[in-house]
């Protein structure tokens, strides 16, 4: 009895470890197989991409870096790779090997016909996207009173779509071994693509609700590029988080000056199709896949897969792609992928984003340009702002930043540069240097700038270089001016020129310096010498350098020589507030025949004079609210848009007898700026401007409305107007244009694949004069015969008939042109109108 109980139990003892035995022996047998997925076209990974065994149910997603690792007991002959806008692929795998790896090259896929599905009731997907919007301010980062974050970029600048009579030019023979080293690192169907510019930075970035304001201070930058000299400037734009921080919980996602649709914004059943796909974990969050595809391909929508949370429906993954059919110009793709992490008080932040554009080549023989930028971000802090002062300069970059160390960004970088980013450093050495490169550099330099650098001054700019007129004859003229190489705080600008008709030397010569870059502070001294025109001046053509230029040529009708000095001081107070103190002494010694009365209420017994000096001060207030920039040496570039309306006062005051003045009078003008998103309908902008002085005062000292008497339209003249046809001392106007971007042409056959964009405009004024200063100008100059006032009457407008202008046409034509009709609407029996008049003009736009 005994004895069968002991062999009982030997024979439980025997089969347990027989069981054990087996167990490890199938824990050992089990297979691991890892790899990374990469697009074929430039070589980025492919995040969030599905991996599996052919025939089975098993396998796993990419991470953000397009890695994978997954786990099986089993294996098939061969391994497969899909993802939303590439062709699948599939791989032949090793049975025997128990660890492999196996790499993709994913192609860009054609967009195919979608497969009718037929849903008997509502799309189910349309439930879940109705809880995200519902729940969309408790997840938006936005609600937050502020947030900060440490953050890791990467930024890379590539040659793309090389064509074979591209290489076999000399620049590309010259570094033709560099290239196909390079090649090797693309993958075996990957296409070559030429690293120009790479960088990283340790940065953190900081964000304040109300007042809304976000600073990024790079603390650490690591900078290799073809070309690159201005470090400073550069490395404000490395940190990347001013640029692209994107936020798919807001109605539009704007870059590039474009504002494409969320598929979680208000209007998401209007512009996308959906799809639901299965519960997926990620990162802990079990989520809903949701695939989404534009109603119109053509919109400035996004393709692509995001994955909500099936608890709180919030956003923890999207990847978004934007291709070539979109209403976008020189673009091929457009791609943004994201993580985000759920922070305290439950909004969620981005973890980490990746962003692409592959820019077209322009034209068949050329290349395209590829840019892609990675941001790791962590250590989240929230609802902790901190003083509104503290954000005042919105890009800060360390004194010791620059930190070329190996030793150092080994341990500094957040995931660890992969092969193709080492290869990427590498290369760049080995190009920069070459003498055709840095040639080829200096010349988009200088077509990009308008200046030839050298050192610490520059030369230029050549647009105004040279013009032809039938006052000066061959007007010739050379300017410069100093950058922060010369010195961080004092700034030289100058030029010199000549007509060889009437051999006159002109010049300016101008001294600036800045006290504060934080504040945006600087004071200055400027005096020239230059003939200009009524109404054609810079202080009222702006910032229209163009048409500025492109006035000194031809007839050059309304010109007069202007002597001017000027003393400036400029602060910005708080940010977004500037207030700006000038003090000017200028003459009028017009080149036409012009005459105004010294004592209107004689009649025609008043004493005449053709000539006139003004001196005043000039008391200026700008606000411009959430307005950001980045600084280029001395100088500084606006980031912001302008969607929060603009808002210039500036107050005049001139005083008779003061350096020579031969007035006193006083002038107040208004002036607001906005762009604004229409919904679908396109985006709008509108400048209204007002304007009113007490005082009596010869017409050019009035507000000579600007007219335009060329074939090119300009946004801030009335297109049917006559140079000087009309002056108002008090002034009211409203110029509005609507760009349509493809809403209309994007929906008619045949015509939609061009690209064009409807666009509109319509024009207001209503202004008037004193019977005082009409009485100045009355009269005085007929007996003269003159021929300038024969054709410029600087007349006045009736304050109860506005001057009214509408225009429409085309824009985007072959992508670079812009074709307008405008019609006048009112006083079309003054002088010589012209009723209708079709212009043309040069739009860069994406």
């Amino acid at each position: 009895m005994f004895n069968g109980r002991l062999m009982n139990w030997r024979s439980r003892i025997f089969l347990a470890l027989l069981i054990l035995l087996v167990g490890v022996h199938w824990a050992s047998a089990q297979y691991v197989i890892k790899g990374r997925v990469t697009d074929a076209s430039n070589g980025d990974p492919v995040p969030f991409a599905s991996v599996g065994l052919v025939g089975l149910n098993l396998g796993t997603t990419t991470n953000f870096q397009g890695e994978y690792t997954f786990h099986s007991k089993v294996l098939t002959d061969s391994l497969f790779v899909s993802f939303v806008g590439y062709k699948k692929r599939v791989k032949f795998i090793d049975k025997k090997k128990a660890v492999q790896e196996v790499d993709f090259q994913m192609e860009p896929a054609q967009k195919a016909l979608q497969e009718v599905i037929v849903y008997s009731g509502e799309n189910p997907a349309f439930k879940i996207l109705r809880q995200v919007v519902k729940q969309r301010d408790l997840h938006d980062r936005n609600k937050l009173t502020a947030y900060e974050y440490d953050s890791y970029t990467k930024m890379e600048l590539d040659v793309d779509n090389i064509s074979e009579k591209l290489r076999n030019t000399k620049i590309m023979r010259e570094i033709e071994s560099s290239i196909k080293k390079f090649e090797k690192e693309a993958g075996e169907d990957g296409k070559p693509v030429i690293p120009t510019y790479i960088s990283e930075s340790i940065s953190k970035f900081y964000y304040r609700e109300s007042p809304r304001r976000k600073k990024e201070k790079i603390i650490k930058t690591n900078i290799k590029g073809v070309g690159v000299q201005d470090g400073g400037f550069i490395s404000q734009l490395v940190g990347g988080n001013l640029i692209a921080n994107y936020n798919f919980y807001q109605n539009y996602v704007p870059f590039f000056g474009k504002d494409f649709a969320s598929p979680i914004g208000d209007n998401w059943k209007g512009n996308y199709k959906y799809f639901l796909g299965d519960t997926v974990n990620v990162d802990g969050h079990v989520c809903y896949q949701l695939d989404f595809d534009p109603k119109n391909p053509l919109d400035l929508v996004f393709t692509g897969q995001m994955w909500i949370d099936t608890t709180s429906f919030a956003l923890v993954q999207i990847d978004a792609a934007i291709d070539k059919q979109a209403n976008l110009n020189f673009i091929d793709k457009i791609k943004i992928s994201q993580e985000l992490e759920q922070v305290a008080d439950g909004a969620w932040l981005p973890s980490r984003t990746r962003f692409l554009i592959d820019i077209e080549e322009l034209t068949k023989g050329s290349a395209g340009m590829l840019l892609k930028m990675y941001i790791s971000n962590k250590g989240f802090i929230v609802n902790k702002p901190k003083a509104v002062e503290f954000y005042d300069l919105t890009s800060e970059v360390a004194e010791d930043a620059k930190e070329p160390d190996p030793e150092y960004w080994k341990h500094a970088r957040y995931e660890p540069l992969s092969r193709q980013d080492l290869t990427a450093f590498a290369l760049i050495d080995s190009v920069k240097n070459l003498p055709i490169v840095r040639t080829y550099v200096e010349i988009a330099e200088i077509a990009l700038s308008g200046y030839k650098k050298f050192n610490d001054i520059e030369v230029g700019p050549y647009l105004s270089s040279i013009a032809v007129n039938r006052l000066e004859g061959a007007r010739f003229r050379l300017g410069f001016r100093t950058n922060s190489n010369f010195d961080k705080h004092w700034i030289l600008r100058g030029n010199v020129g000549f007509g060889t008709k009437d051999l006159v030397p002109k010049y300016s010569i101008e001294v600036n310096y800045l006290f504060s870059k934080a504040k945006w502070t600087i004071a200055g001294l400027r005096h020239s010498y230059d003939i200009e025109r009524v109404g054609l001046t810079p202080e009222l053509i702006g910032d229209n350098r163009l048409f500025y230029a492109f006035t000194r040529w031809g007839a050059f009708s309304g010109a007069f020589f202007r002597r001017e000095s000027e003393a400036f001081f400029s602060t910005e107070v708080t940010k977004g507030l500037s207030f700006t103190a000038q003090m000017n002494t200028r003459s009028f010694d017009p080149l036409f025949r012009f005459q105004y009365r010294l004592n209107p209420e004689l009649g025609n017994a008043s004493p005449v004079q053709d000539y006139y000096q003004e001196s005043f001060v000039t008391l200026e207030a700008r606000f411009a609210r959430g307005e950001t920039f980045i600084m280029n040496g001395n100088e500084r570039i606006t980031l912001a848009t302008k969607r929060i309306p603009v808002v210039t006062f500036r107050y005049q005051r001139g005083f008779k007898g003061f350096l020579g003045g031969d007035f006193d009078y006083e002038r107040f003008t208004l002036k607001a700026y906005q762009t604004f998103r229409v919904g679908t309908f396109g985006r709008s902008d509108y400048t209204l401007s007002m304007g009113y002085t007490p005082s009596n005062l010869p017409a050019p000292l009035l507000f000579p409305h600007l007219g335009n008497e060329t074939l090119f339209f300009v946004r801030s003249a009335y297109s049917t107007m006559n140079y000087f046809e009309f002056v108002s001392d008090q002034f009211i106007s409203l110029q509005y244009n609507h760009n349509f971007e493809g809403l209309l042409f994007n929906r008619i056959p045949l015509i939609k694949k061009l690209k064009w964009r409807f666009i509109a405009s319509g024009n207001l004024l209503w202004g008037s004069q004193r019977k005082e200063n009409r009485d100045i100008m009355k009269d005085v100059n007929n007996p003269l015969k003159s021929k300038f006032l024969d054709m410029y009457s600087f007349d006045s407008l009736n304050p109860s008939i506005p001057y009214a202008e509408v225009g429409y046409g085309i824009d985007n034509i072959f992508k670079l042109f812009r074709i307008q009709a405008f019609h006048r609407l009112s006083y079309m029996d003054h002088g010589s109108p012209k009723a209708f008049r079709l212009m043309a003009s040069v739009n860069f736009s994406f």
